[in-house]
């Protein structure tokens, strides 16, 4: 058997088992740490606007009621007018602000078992695909980034949060292998100009799906945070790596899982219209749909 052809099989079976670890350890522990320090600053916002009400609860708010005969913001209706409005906005999925929009559920999926069940999962999906395709540094590319997505994912889930330091590493990853691969392409005697061709228009997506999300987060009824945005500009920088056309695709699977979700949720009245949907899980699941089709 011929030992260049069974060595890159084998370092991408060693990735593999990496990037389950690094779910399970580092990246499930601060994602814990991670919700534990967003609903303690919502306790402590949601302490501070109490006493502020408490304070001004007193002759303003006499005052007011005498006017209209009801007490106003920071009188009778217990919080005041910033709380009222940090609890009607929208829970994106940005980084540590609306503190007070914070909503804890389901808590235990971000232990260690339950996302080294899930990394275990995504990774040996990807591995066993991508090996079967004959993808081997796709693949070697790929296995961190879904190990990472179902982290964040499931932090999104939790608490519809997806946090930065997450989907910052994994695009780190992809940048530092897209990187040294251009430049030992480049130093090859003979090299291909396509290498930072394909690393340049990789760039290009992630600014155009980023850009392209943001527009929609800037539409308030849109229901899109900061943290959408982000995770669209790392599909953008995975599935690019491939083609634009995947991009497109990734994003388009993405919302349709969302949309399909929704109105299952609304159909068995489990949610209201008024319910937010945590985006990232889908539109990650959509991305990670699109590389499956790309290397097939």
């Amino acid at each position: 058997m011929n030992a260049t052809a069974v060595l890159p099989v084998v370092a991408v079976c060693l990735m593999a088992v990496a990037s389950v670890g690094v779910a399970v350890w580092p990246a499930s522990g601060f994602a814990r740490g991670y919700v534990d320090r967003l609903e303690q600053a919502s306790e402590e916002d949601a302490g501070r606007s109490d006493a502020a009400t408490g304070g001004a609860g007193g002759s303003g708010a006499d005052e007011t009621a005498g006017e209209d005969g009801r007490a106003e913001a920071g009188g009778a209706d217990g919080r005041s007018a910033q709380a009222a409005g940090a609890e009607a906005e929208p829970i994106g999925a940005g980084g540590m602000t609306d503190v007070t929009a914070v909503r804890v559920r389901s808590r235990g999926l971000l232990e260690r078992r339950p996302q080294g069940v899930l990394a275990a999962i995504l990774c040996a999906v990807t591995l066993a695909w991508g090996l079967g395709h004959g993808a081997v540094g796709y693949t070697a590319l790929a296995l961190p980034v879904v190990a990472l997505l179902g982290v964040a994912g499931s932090v999104d889930a939790v608490c519809h949060r997806l946090p930065n330091r997450l989907l910052g590493t994994a695009a780190l990853w992809l940048l530092a292998v897209m990187a040294i691969r251009a430049l030992g392409n480049m130093a090859l005697i003979a090299p291909s100009a396509a290498e930072p061709w394909t690393v340049g228009r990789a760039v290009l997506c992630a600014f155009g799906a980023g850009a392209a999300v943001f527009a929609m987060w800037l539409i308030p009824a849109s229901g899109m945070g900061l943290g959408d945005v982000k995770l669209c500009a790392l599909l953008g920088l995975w599935l690019g790596y491939i083609a634009v056309d995947w991009v497109v695709a990734g994003l388009l699977l993405g919302f349709i899982l969302a949309g399909l979700v929704a109105i299952g949720l609304l159909v068995t009245r489990r949610a209201g219209r008024k319910d937010t949907l945590a985006f990232g899980p889908y539109l990650a699941a959509g991305g990670w749909l699109a590389w499956l089709l790309a290397v097939a």
